[in-house]
């Protein structure tokens, strides 16, 4: 009898709430992932696109329901019930993975059977599918899980036993469902896992839940204050995300600028702060899962005078003056789900700030959208 253990697998469930342009890229990253996986369509949209599109990947599906549900945490839940996946996580309509994802996430659980979760970083998106940075505050697992959510939520992933331990997702919370559920996770004693890779792409711009910041989303917020906040100390919880909430609302060259006084001296991702300063060399990973191969790139960047090089897989690539920053030919036409490394170094005892970086049909034409082509 063999003793090979079989690698996990995955079960994914994807909520849709509404059709969203980032949709196709959502199906086409979890397309691209080598690990066995079960994915779950919970489409409540009512829109024709979102079936349509789910036709075209359907041997993607193993479970598909189409019409109305009790909300987005049910669904979650209804997928995950559909599946038979060892591994969980899920995607929204506009989460997309990087291809290596959850391979990386099937070795780390390899390499330790102790743990219980498993989550890395992620890239943002705007709503042109630029990315704009990191999401600056993923850190490794700590006690600092009960006051602020440290997991980006697209990029983690978790044993169905552990989830079940805990009691599941609450299916009542529609904004907090899953920090809520990493903390009990956390305080039932999972280990969680955390690695340095780049797993998930999240939009954020003002119209997305995860940037609102209605009543219910002040509600849950103060509940898990209350439930899972030391006695007698002022987490201030709810406001932090109140003035993170007014940044994301402010013109973007005003939010910039608190973005960096709130920043200063935070996070450093991969040779990027959080306030957007590259002070020697930053690494920043990009894919698209758009057809045909795409050509070129613009990066958007103050001081521009202070940047020394741009590499695309360490190989040194020409630059091109364009509005705010600059534009580039890539070293060849760059085929779908391949992701790249985009490397930009300051010059010595010089700073610079990254804004944005995109991909572009051809380095002086305007940006190109992330979303395959539908």
């Amino acid at each position: 009898m063999s003793n090979t253990v079989s690698p996990p697998t995955f079960s994914i469930s994807v909520p849709v709430g509404a059709y969203h342009p980032f949709l196709p890229d959502c199906f086409a990253s979890l397309e691209a992932q080598s690990p066995a996986l079960q994915v779950a369509l919970l489409d409540a949209s009512g829109d024709p696109r979102v079936r349509e599109l789910a036709d075209r990947h359907g041997e993607l599906f193993a479970y598909r329901r189409h019409g109305p549900d009790k909300g987005q945490s049910a669904a979650i839940i209804e997928g995950w019930a559909h599946t038979e996946g060892c591994i969980l996580g899920w995607l929204n309509a506009d989460d997309i993975l990087f291809p290596h994802a959850l391979e990386t996430v099937s070795r780390r659980f390899d390499e330790d059977p102790a743990l219980g979760a498993v989550y890395g970083h992620s890239t943002i998106l705007d709503d042109k599918g630029q990315t704009t940075g990191f999401q600056w505050s993923v850190e490794p697992p700590s006690d600092l899980l009960l006051r602020s959510n440290i997991i980006s939520q697209p990029s983690c992933f978790f044993r169905r036993s552990a989830y079940e331990a805990v009691g599941g997702l609450d299916a009542n919370l529609h904004y907090t469902m899953d920090w809520d559920l990493f903390i009990r996770l956390y305080c039932n004693g999972v280990r969680f896992g955390f690695v340095e890779d780049v797993l998930s792409m999240v939009l954020w711009d003002s119209g997305t839940k995860t940037a609102s910041f209605s009543q219910r989303r002040r509600t849950e917020l103060q509940r898990v204050e209350r439930l899972y906040t030391s006695e007698g100390r002022n987490s201030n919880i709810v406001r932090a995300f109140a003035i993170n909430h007014a940044v994301e609302k402010m013109p973007p060259r005003l939010g910039r600028l608190f973005q960096r006084l709130l920043f200063r001296g935070g996070r450093v991702i991969r040779g990027v702060s959080a306030d957007a300063l590259i002070t020697g060399r930053a690494s920043i990973p990009m894919v698209h899962y758009r057809d045909p191969p795409v050509l070129g790139l613009r990066i958007e960047i103050s001081n521009g005078d202070s940047v020394s090089a741009v590499m695309v897989d360490d190989v040194e690539v020409p630059l091109l003056p364009h509005a705010g920053g600059f534009a580039l030919s890539l070293p060849r036409p760059w085929p779908a789900a391949c992701p790249l490394s985009l490397s930009i170094a300051a010059k010595e005892g010089r700073a610079l700030r990254f804004r944005a970086a995109a991909w572009a049909d051809e380095p002086s034409n305007q940006p190109s959208s992330p979303t395959a082509s539908s």
